[in-house]
């Protein structure tokens, strides 16, 4: 399994766990109902802040029974 990063729009990105991106890109597009911009695998042990600390993909992916899954949402700021 992998992490893949499928931008939804200019700002936003969704983060799925799949086993592979072709298996990202359906699980986007079966739950949202449309095409993702782009998909691109991210590294198991990138981390990223969720509430006070960080996380690795790698540890979140231990709180997920099943796959594919959403991992979780990202908003870019807008400068």
């Amino acid at each position: 399994f992998g992490i893949y990063s499928l931008k939804m729009n200019q700002k936003e990105f969704v983060f799925i766990f799949a086993v592979n991106q072709q298996e990202a890109i359906q699980f986007y597009r079966d739950t949202f109902f449309a095409n993702p911009l782009n998909c691109h695998e991210y590294p198991l042990d990138f981390q990223i802040d969720r509430g006070d600390a960080a996380i690795s993909f790698r540890e979140m992916r231990k709180e997920f029974l099943n796959l594919p899954a959403i991992a979780g949402f990202y908003e870019r700021e807008s400068y």
